[in-house]
Protein backbone atom coordinates (compact mmCIF):
# COMPACT_ATOMS: atom_id res chain seq x y z
CA UNK A 1 0.00 0.00 0.00
CA UNK A 2 1.66 3.48 -1.18
CA UNK A 3 0.83 5.80 1.21
CA UNK A 4 -0.79 9.03 0.36
CA UNK A 5 -1.62 12.78 2.05
CA UNK A 6 -5.02 11.94 2.55
CA UNK A 7 -4.17 8.16 4.58
CA UNK A 8 -0.62 9.21 6.23
CA UNK A 9 -2.47 11.87 8.58
CA UNK A 10 -5.26 8.28 9.69
CA UNK A 11 -1.80 6.70 9.81
CA UNK A 12 -0.38 8.96 12.54
CA UNK A 13 -1.90 7.43 15.61
CA UNK A 14 -0.85 4.27 15.06
CA UNK A 15 2.72 4.93 14.13
CA UNK A 16 2.77 6.96 17.39
CA UNK A 17 1.45 3.86 19.55
CA UNK A 18 4.22 1.61 17.15
CA UNK A 19 0.79 -0.51 15.49
CA UNK A 20 2.11 -0.51 12.42
CA UNK A 21 3.23 -3.84 10.59
CA UNK A 22 6.44 -3.41 8.50
CA UNK A 23 5.36 -2.78 5.19
CA UNK A 24 2.89 0.11 6.39
CA UNK A 25 5.57 1.15 8.64
CA UNK A 26 8.29 1.39 5.58
CA UNK A 27 5.68 3.21 3.64
CA UNK A 28 5.19 5.96 6.26
CA UNK A 29 8.53 6.83 6.37
CA UNK A 30 8.90 7.09 2.82
CA UNK A 31 5.91 9.62 2.48
CA UNK A 32 7.42 11.33 5.69
CA UNK A 33 10.72 12.05 3.87
CA UNK A 34 9.19 13.17 0.66
CA UNK A 35 6.17 15.28 1.86
CA UNK A 36 6.87 18.71 3.90
CA UNK A 37 2.67 18.99 4.53
CA UNK A 38 2.85 15.75 6.07
CA UNK A 39 5.79 15.99 8.13
CA UNK A 40 3.92 19.21 9.58
CA UNK A 41 0.98 17.28 10.25
CA UNK A 42 2.93 14.56 11.87
CA UNK A 43 4.64 17.36 13.99
CA UNK A 44 0.86 18.76 14.83
CA UNK A 45 -0.63 15.32 15.98
CA UNK A 46 2.24 14.67 17.80
CA UNK A 47 1.87 18.12 19.91
CA UNK A 48 -1.53 17.18 20.59
CA UNK A 49 -0.60 13.20 21.43
CA UNK A 50 2.16 14.09 23.27
CA UNK A 51 1.95 18.20 24.58
CA UNK A 52 -1.20 18.04 26.06
CA UNK A 53 -0.47 15.36 28.73
CA UNK A 54 2.73 17.13 29.13
CA UNK A 55 0.92 20.60 29.81
CA UNK A 56 -0.72 18.33 32.67
CA UNK A 57 1.94 16.94 34.28
CA UNK A 58 3.98 20.20 34.08
CA UNK A 59 7.02 18.18 32.08
CA UNK A 60 9.38 19.34 30.05
CA UNK A 61 8.84 18.84 26.22
CA UNK A 62 10.84 19.51 23.02
CA UNK A 63 8.95 18.80 20.41
CA UNK A 64 11.48 18.63 17.61
CA UNK A 65 13.81 16.60 19.34
CA UNK A 66 11.51 14.26 20.95
CA UNK A 67 9.97 13.42 17.63
CA UNK A 68 13.02 13.24 15.89
CA UNK A 69 13.61 10.33 18.23
CA UNK A 70 10.44 8.89 17.81
CA UNK A 71 11.48 8.29 13.99
CA UNK A 72 14.63 7.28 14.66
CA UNK A 73 13.54 4.20 17.04
CA UNK A 74 11.22 3.85 14.20
CA UNK A 75 13.72 3.05 11.57
CA UNK A 76 15.68 1.13 13.94
CA UNK A 77 13.03 -0.89 14.70
CA UNK A 78 11.70 -1.28 11.26
CA UNK A 79 15.47 -2.35 10.40
CA UNK A 80 15.70 -4.86 13.19
CA UNK A 81 12.04 -6.50 12.36
CA UNK A 82 13.49 -6.82 8.54
CA UNK A 83 16.38 -8.67 9.62
CA UNK A 84 14.39 -11.08 11.77
CA UNK A 85 12.24 -11.36 9.20
CA UNK A 86 15.19 -12.52 6.88
CA UNK A 87 16.77 -14.45 9.88
CA UNK A 88 13.51 -16.60 10.19
CA UNK A 89 13.07 -17.15 6.41
CA UNK A 90 16.58 -18.43 6.34
CA UNK A 91 15.77 -20.87 9.88
CA UNK A 92 12.56 -22.06 8.18
CA UNK A 93 14.66 -22.92 4.92
CA UNK A 94 17.39 -24.64 7.31
CA UNK A 95 14.79 -26.70 9.26
CA UNK A 96 13.42 -28.17 5.73
CA UNK A 97 16.27 -29.11 4.72
CA UNK A 98 16.77 -30.87 7.92
CA UNK A 99 14.29 -32.63 7.39
CA UNK A 100 14.18 -34.00 3.68
CA UNK A 101 18.19 -34.89 4.66
CA UNK A 102 16.49 -37.05 7.96
CA UNK A 103 14.00 -38.31 5.43
CA UNK A 104 16.36 -39.54 2.96
CA UNK A 105 18.78 -40.91 5.37
CA UNK A 106 16.18 -42.29 7.93
CA UNK A 107 14.88 -44.03 4.20
CA UNK A 108 18.32 -45.47 3.08
CA UNK A 109 18.69 -47.04 6.83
Amino acid sequence: MAVNCKNFANLIPDFLADRLDNQELSDFLAHLDACSLCREELSTQYLLYEGLERLETGGPFDLEKELEEVKRTARRRLILRQRLRSIAAALEIVTTALAIVTVYVLAAM
